[in-house]
């Protein structure tokens, strides 16, 4: 049976050093533990370790009595705990050395990186050293049934796509947010409070938390600097078509409208003849 890296292997204790215990498998296969991986354990020869095969900053093969968080083939998320520009960020693997997630799984645009405290769902990857992978959406397995329409709930953002951000929940639901429904951007690992919109057989589709409610206060102050700019009054109202609304705004005539209202009832515009008034006291 051959050493496995990145894996729990079951080792004996062969005889120790000044500075660390040697171990071996079944085959005789050999790797040292450093004292200091020993988990404060004292080992005698003959007895048998689970220790975590890994290698060292200077790419020999090393074993640790410390429990890692995740091990080939088996995984789950880890925390970011410092960004490399340039290289990608290292994640807590829960041993004294951590774990690289390179940027060629996040990507070039180093302003969507996470930052030090975000969390990701990852697998290990065995080569000549250890690495990380952030699992894709296609790859995760599908939940359903779990969640309710309406419900809102807390998850962190794992992939970032053409169609938009895919959030997993610590539960592992995860949750598509499309472009469309989102104002500003966001990173890998930003944890985001989501509201259920749709149940699919591929999983669950969602809106930011207060969504609209943010939206309406954007809009409705895009049309305050408008009055602002021009007098205090515009052409546009509730009733204006919605080629000239987003001629105008860039706006839907559905947002146009929600963000009307938002500032009738604060009072701050009027409408009269066809026109859209600033209330004098908001001037």
């Amino acid at each position: 049976m051959a050493l496995k890296v990145g894996r729990i292997n079951e080792l004996q204790v062969v005889r120790k050093t000044d500075i660390a215990y040697l171990l071996k498998n079944k085959d005789n296969e050999e790797v040292f533990l450093h004292v200091n991986e020993s988990n404060h354990r004292i080992l005698t020869p003959g007895s048998y370790v689970d220790a975590f095969l890994y290698y060292d900053a200077k790419g020999r093969l090393a074993a640790t009595l410390q429990e890692p968080i995740i091990t080939e083939g088996n995984p789950g998320i880890l925390e970011v705990v410092s960004v490399k520009p340039g290289l990608g960020v290292f994640l807590n693997l829960g041993i004294s050395k951590d774990v690289l997630l390179s940027k060629d799984d996040l990507g070039e645009d180093e302003s969507l990186w996470p930052l030090v405290g975000a969390k990701l769902f990852v697998e290990l990857r065995v080569k000549t050293k250890i690495t990380a992978r952030l699992i894709p959406y296609h790859e995760l397995r599908v939940i359903v049934g779990n969640l309710n329409i309406g419900d809102e709930v807390e998850g962190f953002i794992q992939e970032i796509g053409k169609i938009g951000y895919f959030v997993m929940t610590d539960e592992g639901n995860v949750i598509l947010v499309k472009r469309s429904n989102l104002r500003g951007t966001h990173r890998f690992g930003d944890r985001i409070t989501v509201k259920i919109t749709y149940e699919t057989p591929n999983g669950y589709e969602g809106n930011l938390s207060g969504f609209k409610e943010v939206l309406r206060v954007d809009d409705s102050k895009m049309i305050m600097d408008y009055l602002i700019q021009n007098g205090g009054e515009m052409p546009l109202t509730a009733d204006t078509g919605s080629e000239e609304v987003t001629r105008v705004f860039g706006l839907s005539r559905k947002a146009f409208k929600r963000a009307l209202g938002l500032l009738y009832k604060e009072r701050k515009i009027e409408f009269k003849d066809n026109k859209t008034y600033l209330v004098k006291n908001h001037e």
